[in-house]
Formats: structure tokens, C-alpha cells, sequence
């Protein structure tokens, strides 16, 4: 009896095989929507606000311009400015500065409909340096160097951060590479040596002598910090136990009432600090 055993295991996974169907799953594409895609600084401007439409999952097609939209900006403290299209698709301040402490409302005037947006731009702590730390092989890490931050976290809790790195000039934009966090573990403490790369950076590239390292730390409204919170879960959303891809938050309403025309993106204020080095 057991000396058929071998040939059984063999041939089961072809019974499997012969098992199996395919599902042609048809996927409603849904309409189109107004895609936002915006922000404000405590830097000089121009700040660019950018307008597509949404396509179907599967489509693998740049996604169409808006053209020939009205957008304003106005803020707090009664500055107001009707912004320029230097693109197509793309539109421009020209005048308006944005300051820490304002709040913002964009207007957007597009297909028939009008979007309005509000943000602002929150406190910011100051980069006190970033380091390049080379390490060897280890059993818990790979050997290459390490990017690290060191500052002081601002006294009172509900501050909301995104840190980016840029190798050589280019942005580390990988799912892992989007990193966003809060103080409320941290509050009023220094941070030193804050791990924020692996060993590997653009085009998986190790972190080598004469590199240039840019490290961006951005002060968020706390909005806008959920909104990268559920875009990292979504983007970190495979595998076997995947749930359905879902529109993460968003903060462009539609004001007209009754409207089913939604919109998704986001217009959001926030902080810029940075801090530079090259790898000796």
C-alpha cells in the first residue's frame, strides 16, 4: 500500500491543477473624479496646485489634465489671489507667502462644479543635524550607511511630521520610504538618532563615500497626517491577507448641494526644514 504513496504525491498537485477555474471578474470603472494634488509653504512660493482626473484601476494611462479651471487661495489675514495656469493642468501663485500659524482656502471652480479646501500651516521645530552612519553586517541589518536624524521634538503634544530623503538629488519615494509620525511618544524630547533610512537608497543603490544626502522634515496639520497614515496603509496592502484597496480620506469638498460629483487628492499647509550632507 505505501509504495504508491510517492506517485499520489506526485500526481495530486496536477489534480489540483486540473481543478481550477478562471474568473473573468468584471470591475465597475465608475465615474471619473477631480484628483487634487496641492500644498502651501512657510517658503517662497510659487506654489503649484495640480488638476487630473481619475481613470479606472487597471488602466495603465496618464491621467487626463484639467484645463481652464478657476482657482483662488485666500488666508486669514485677508490675502486673496486668482492663481495662473502654467501648464496644462497646473496652476501657479504668483504673490501669496505662506506663514506659519495661517489657515487657507482654496476655491476651485472646474466642469460646472466649485471645490473648496481648507488647511494650515502649523509650528515647526528646527533640524539640529543628520548623520551618515556606516555599519557592518550584523544578523539584524544589512551593511551600508544608515541615514540618522538628530533634533529637538517642540514641547506640547498633537505636532505631526513627515520626514523625505533625497540621494543624490533624488527623492527616496518607495511604500517604505513614506514616513510620517506624531510626538506623542516623544513630546518635548530630543530625538537623536533617529533611523530613517536602510542601507539602500535611489534606484536601489547603496549609500556610498561622496554621496549627497538631503534629509526634508515637515511640520503637518493633523489632517493631512492621516491622510499619508492611510495612504502607507494602502500602499503596504498586499499579500495574502490584503483587504479591499479603498479612497483614503481627503479634504476637496464639493459645495454645491446635492452634488455626486465627489473629488479626492488633497490641498495641504505645511512646514519645510531641511538639512544636508555628503558622505566622507
Amino acid at each position: 500500500m505505501f509504495r504508491f504513496a510517492p506517485f499520489l504525491l506526485l500526481l495530486s498537485p496536477l489534480l489540483l491543477a486540473g481543478c481550477i477555474d478562471v474568473v473573468d471578474v468584471k470591475i465597475p470603472e465608475g465615474q471619473p473624479l477631480l484628483a487634487v494634488e496641492g500644498e502651501i509653504t512657510d517658503q517662497p512660493g510659487p506654489y503649484l496646485i495640480t488638476l487630473t482626473k481619475t481613470v479606472p484601476y487597471f488602466d495603465e494611462v496618464a491621467l487626463p489634465r484639467v484645463q481652464g479651471a478657476v482657482l483662488t487661495l485666500a488666508d486669514n489675514e485677508g490675502h486673496r489671489e486668482t492663481l495662473r495656469e502654467v501648464r496644462p493642468g497646473t496652476y501657479a501663485t504668483s504673490t501669496l507667502q505662506g506663514k506659519i500659524g495661517n489657515q487657507y482656502v482654496l476655491t476651485i471652480q472646474a466642469e460646472g462644479e466649485e471645490y473648496r479646501a481648507e488647511t494650515e500651516i502649523r509650528r515647526t521645530p528646527e533640524i539640529d543635524s543628520i548623520r551618515a552612519e556606516y555599519r557592518p553586517r550584523a544578523s539584524t541589518q544589512n551593511e551600508g550607511y544608515y541615514i540618522l536624524y538628530y533634533g529637538a521634538e517642540t514641547p506640547g503634544v498633537g505636532d505631526y511630521y513627515r520626514f523625505k530623503v533625497f540621494h543624490n538629488g533624488v527623492l527616496l519615494n518607495r511604500p517604505n520610504d513614506l514616513i510620517v509620525t506624531n510626538d506623542e511618544q516623544v513630546d518635548g524630547n530630543y530625538i537623536g538618532g533617529v533611523e530613517l533610512t536602510n542601507e539602500k537608497g535611489a534606484n536601489d543603490q547603496p549609500f556610498a563615500k561622496g554621496d549627497r544626502v538631503r534629509v526634508q522634515a515637515e511640520s503637518l496639520p493633523r489632517d493631512y497626517f492621516y491622510f499619508l497614515s492611510e495612504m502607507v496603509t494602502q500602499l503596504n496592502n498586499v499579500g495574502l491577507f490584503a483587504t479591499p484597496p479603498a479612497n483614503v480620506r481627503t479634504n476637496i469638498r464639493n459645495v454645491r448641494p446635492g452634488s455626486e460629483k465627489a473629488a479626492v487628492g488633497y490641498f495641504a499647509g505645511h512646514t519645510v526644514r531641511a538639512d544636508s550632507l555628503v558622505i566622507r
